[in-house]
């Protein structure tokens, strides 16, 4: 049986073993030593321990490395990271797509390098999700790069250590040749959406000063859900679906800057704080159900005192991260694009805009900034991929970006020039990664609008457009987690089981072809 062929894939010594979460495992653990190293060096290396997987099933890909990287904390500190580079079958060595994760979580165990791995907690099922984006850069035999750029204390909205986290997950990989074969001239892209914007954004903020070296590498970075201003995001979300962002960035930021622990404990109601606590160790889904709509500031009995964010230890610190605060914290001088929902609920349109704006007076070479009309965030965040994509691998291709500055509006990005094409690509990508396709191998990578690619994408849009703040249901984060577990595990094998028995390749449907007998 071919689901049973997909179970039994990965090598024999690992196929059913469990990785070790990050807090239990010793690669993850900042060496002594961690002084020796300049930033951006490999301190050591490793296989994934079990293999990578996309969505919940093996992905078959020709290689990939775990890399415990040199970097530095907010203060200058030194530290690690760990980073995953990715290689696809028939990789090309000049291409480096590197993804930044919104992992939003201040839990290690949350860290994209664990949930990535086979095996791994169903709790980090949204990276396993952002796989499937990763995915797409495979099939156009991009090598990948995804930092755990939250670093080794999970320091959520930390923006300047997320930022050189990134920066130093390019050094490292572009020092890996020996290693992994990748070109030390090779052109990189960064991606990331909500969470994973702000490492993106403060990389390319701070790449000028922090990296120079790396200008001639990065050929662009295209993010979006674009996160600038913290104070403005815990404000609007206070008693929203996204409630439980809050506190992911309450402790994130803390674990950080430590001192603000003893400030937030005694703004937090004493009888609620072992349960505030608790949410330290919480990954997306947990952390979201438990904190739904709570009045968090507000109300005449909230969970934490609104005077905390005018605390002023606690309002520098936000201060501090936010991006775009005058022109010496540094202007990107590589090309931007930014996509961006107009009724963004979780992050407003207007921190985007402000920074955009920054940036653009005070000299920034190429910005892209792309609006859709009707999209939330959480539907931007899957009409924008093939928005995203599509400007970066122009970039990769040597495709001049725009001079100056423009922002364009439009119904929905996935009018974007050629993000129909992607949305076929993603489409061509998750199909393969269900049925162990080999990822990157004979792969058709469409690069031109067709009447499926367009048909595609429009009904794509069609559905997510939808996707916006819910009405308050009880233990929705538990029962999705459920669903996942017991439902969407058992229909992946129920297509399969159908797909066999009535002969269907997947392959030929999927590309238009005469259906064809497995095995025949």
């Amino acid at each position: 049986m071919l689901f049973l062929f997909l179970l039994l894939w990965a090598t024999p010594a690992c196929a059913f073993t469990a990785p070790l979460a990050p807090s239990e495992d010793p690669f993850y653990e900042t060496p002594e030593n961690v002084s020796d190293y300049e930033v951006g060096q490999i301190i050591s290396w490793r296989p994934p321990p079990v293999q990578l997987r996309s969505e919940i099933l093996p992905l078959n890909i020709k290689d990939a490395w775990q890399l415990q990287v040199r970097s530095e904390d907010s203060f200058g500190n030194p530290t690690s990271v760990v980073s995953t580079i990715v290689e696809p079958y028939n990789a090309d060595p000049t291409k480096i797509l590197s993804y930044q994760s919104f992992e939003d979580l201040p839990s290690v165990n949350c860290s994209p390098s664990y949930g990535i791995l086979f095996g791994a907690s169903m709790d980090t099922f949204p990276t396993q999700w952002e796989m499937t984006i990763m995915d797409v850069a495979l099939l156009k035999n991009w090598y990948v790069v995804l930092p755990d750029h939250q670093g080794p204390k999970s320091a959520f909205t930390a923006g300047l250590q997320s930022g050189q986290a990134v920066l130093n997950g390019i050094r490292a990989a572009l020092n890996s040749g020996n290693l992994t074969g990748i070109d030390p001239d090779a052109r990189v892209g960064l991606y990331g959406y909500s969470g994973g914007s702000i490492a993106s954004g403060w990389a390319a903020q701070i790449q000028p000063d922090y990296a120079p070296e790396l200008k001639k590498n990065i050929v662009g970075s295209a993010f979006g859900g674009f996160m600038t201003n913290h104070t403005q995001t815990l404000v609007e979300n206070d008693e929203t679906a996204f409630a439980g962002l809050v506190v992911s960035m309450i402790h994130g930021i803390s674990q950080e800057y430590e001192a603000l622990v003893p400030i937030i404990e005694e703004a937090v109601d004493p009888e609620r704080l072992v349960e505030f606590n608790a949410a330290r160790n919480m990954c997306l889904g947990e952390i979201s159900d438990k904190f739904i709509y709570e009045a968090l500031f507000n109300g005449s009995s909230p969970l934490i005192q609104r005077s905390l964010l005018t605390d002023p230890d606690m309002a520098a610190v936000l201060h501090n991260n936010t991006l775009g605060l005058s022109k010496s914290a540094g202007v990107p001088e590589t090309p931007i694009f930014i996509f961006q929902a107009l009724h963004d609920e979780v992050i407003r349109v207007n921190q985007a805009e402000e920074v955009y704006e920054k940036w653009c007076s005070w000299g920034a070479p190429s910005i892209e900034f792309a609006v859709s009309n009707y999209s939330a965030h959480v539907s931007e965040g899957i009409l924008g991929i093939g928005t995203g994509l599509s400007w970066l691998e122009k970039r990769m291709d040597g495709e001049k970006p725009i001079d100056g500055c423009t922002k364009t509006y439009r119904t929905t990005n996935t009018l974007y020039p050629g993000a129909d094409v992607m949305y076929r690509q993603y489409l061509d990508t998750f199909v393969r990664a269900l049925f162990g396709q080999k990822v990157g191998e004979d792969t058709k990578n469409f690069n031109e609008s067709t009447v499926l690619s367009k048909i595609f994408a429009y009904a794509l849009n069609g559905v997510f457009r939808a996707f916006g703040p819910f009405k308050r249901q009880e233990g929705v984060g538990s029962k999705i987690s459920e669903k996942l577990q017991s439902q969407v595990f058992h229909g992946f094998r129920d297509i399969i089981e159908l797909w066999e028995s009535e002969g269907i390749d997947p392959w030929a449907v999927l590309y238009g072809e005469t259906t064809v007998l497995f095995g025949g």
